[in-house]
Parts: structure tokens; C-alpha cells; sequence
């Protein structure tokens, strides 16, 4: 509730002067009173109406009497309304998995999202030939026959060049190994032998 009295408007009228001070003051206390009476209802929305109401009593200033009257009338008269025409379907969301669900964001959405970031990010790090074969990967271009047909190289060399890829992603994404890891992957060693 602390920051519904902090709420500024912009209360002037249709030419852009600002009003008297008795009708800010009666549109000021109307909002304060909307937004403790309906918490629930879109602040900035209220605030709208607010203006609204103040730039409508700006054009009738010899007409209100009783501005705070006229005021919370008025702004009473725009909750109800709002309320009368259906605008006021709103949904009871809580945070995280609801709230994508109602948005219609599935469970692959972020999924793709860091995917993307990711791969954006490797090919950056990455020598032109890397990124053609991550390239092949990221379309479930997968197979050295596949790949070495898409290259236009050897099996064998396909086959090296996305062994390589990994590598280097791998290298990209954890770091480079330790000597522990080196020696005892027989991965590792693999490679350091030719094999």
C-alpha cells in the first residue's frame, strides 16, 4: 500500500495548464480511495482514469460545487463501468509455471531460447570450418557419413572434424581439463596418442 501514495499525476486540463488546486487535491484523494477500495485493479489504469476525470472537471470548473464529490463519483463511476463491460476478466496467475502457462509459453520455449544464446556464442569462439560442422549439428546433421557428404570430405576426416567440435565446445563450456583428467580419460589419451 506504500507505493499507491507515491502514485504521481499529471492532472491538467485539455490545454495542458494545471488545474486548481481544490480539484487536484479532490482527483488525488478519489485515486487514494479507488486504489485502497480495489487493490486488485491495474494502478496505472486507475491513475488514467484519474487524469481523465480531472482533465473532464478542468473544462467544468464553474460548474462543480463540490469537487471532492464530483470526483469520487466520477472515478467510482469508471470501476464500476470497467466492471459492467467485461474489461474486468482478470486472471489469478501465480508466478513461474502458471504464469507461462496462461501466457501459452511451453516448457521448450526457454529451452530454445538458451539454445540459441548458446550456440550465437560458440560460433563466435569457433574457426569458419568448426562453424559449418556445429552448424550440421544444430540441424541434426549428426553422422560422419552425413557430415563428410555435406563437407565434401572423408569419412575419416568427417568423422575427426566433429570429434574436434565437441572438443572444442567442451573445452568452450568447462574450461580446459586438468592433467587429472587428462590422464585418466581414456578419451584424452586417445587423442594425445593419434587415436
Amino acid at each position: 500500500m506504500g507505493t499507491m501514495d507515491h502514485t504521481l499525476l499529471h492532472l491538467v486540463d485539455r490545454r495542458g495548464q494545471t488545474l486548481p488546486r481544490s480539484i487536484r487535491f479532490a482527483v488525488e484523494s478519489a485515486h487514494r480511495w479507488v486504489r485502497r477500495e480495489y487493490p486488485y485493479l491495474d494502478e496505472a489504469v486507475i491513475a488514467g482514469w484519474a487524469e481523465d476525470v480531472g482533465q473532464v472537471m478542468g473544462t467544468r470548473l464553474n460548474e462543480i460545487h463540490s469537487p471532492h464529490r464530483y470526483a469520487y463519483s466520477a472515478l467510482h463511476g469508471k470501476v464500476r463501468e470497467w466492471f459492467r463491460t467485461c474489461a474486468a476478466r482478470e486472471f489469478t496467475v501465480g508466478i513461474g509455471s502458471e504464469l507461462e502457462e496462461w501466457a501459452g509459453v511451453d516448457r521448450s520455449t526457454p529451452r530454445a531460447i538458451y539454445q540459441t544464446v548458446l550456440f550465437d556464442q560458440l560460433r563466435t569462439k569457433l574457426s569458419e570450418r568448426d562453424r559449418q560442422i556445429l552448424v550440421l549439428l544444430q540441424q541434426d546433421i549428426t553422422s560422419p557419413a552425413s557430415v563428410a557428404g555435406a563437407l565434401g570430405v572423408s569419412y575419416a576426416a568427417a568423422a575427426k572434424a566433429i570429434q574436434r567440435v565437441k572438443e572444442r565446445i567442451s573445452t568452450i563450456l568447462v574450461g580446459d581439463p586438468t592433467e587429472e583428467q587428462i590422464q585418466t580419460s581414456p578419451h584424452f589419451c586417445e587423442s594425445e596418442s593419434g587415436g
